[in-house]
């Protein structure tokens, strides 16, 4: 799902020269093709996720539109001052993918462990928050996460998650998709790791 993410960031770079990507201490390999076509639209932090959410705040008001990528705890809990005031408050288009969500990560330890990540960013203003089901969700959501009019956090899995997702679901932010007609009992599920 990661990879999928990042892939269609680069292909939306090609087809629209506002698109941009920063990363905070991601693998060397993170983005390769990306990097050599257009080094002047990738960037890649080490360990200062602060200072990442602030560079996206000054590009997207400078008429950027920039994804940015990290562990989901860093990019909400270590950042959220940062999101709060610099992008929801200006409610600026910076698109924010975090990896890892949910219990994912639990292995690396507590700092890794990204369970409150989706009630933190929904109570910021401004603030859309998506969780796809698979990597082809995926590709439908960063469709159209390019013309979203302000912040967006997207939660991602570890990857490798079976496709469930159909080719004919009517995938738009904020609407649910669904998988049998209403009855008795309602179950809501998102993403890949709830």
């Amino acid at each position: 799902m990661r990879n999928t993410s990042l892939n269609k960031v680069h292909e939306l770079a090609k087809k629209d020269p506002r698109v941009v990507f920063i990363g905070s201490d991601l693998g060397h390999g993170t983005l390769k093709a990306m990097r050599a076509e257009m080094p002047d639209r990738f960037i890649m932090e080490g360990v200062a996720e602060q200072n990442i959410i602030g560079l996206a705040a000054g590009m997207a008001l400078d008429g950027c539109i920039p994804y940015v990528n990290t562990i989901a705890t860093f990019i909400t809990r270590r950042c959220y001052e940062q999101v709060a005031v610099d992008l929801c408050v200006h409610n600026l288009p910076v698109r924010l993918i975090g990896n890892g969500g949910g219990v994912v990560y639990a292995p690396l330890g507590p700092t890794h462990l990204a369970i409150e990540d989706f009630a933190i960013m929904r109570a910021l203003p401004n603030m859309a928050v998506v969780a796809v089901s698979d990597a082809e969700e995926m590709k439908r959501l960063m469709d159209v996460s390019l013309d979203w009019p302000g912040p967006l956090y997207i939660r991602l899995a570890k990857g490798g998650d079976p496709v469930i997702s159909q080719p004919s679901d009517d995938f738009r932010i904020g609407k649910a998709i669904l998988r049998r007609p209403p009855g008795r009992v309602l179950m809501v599920a998102t993403g890949a790791t709830t």
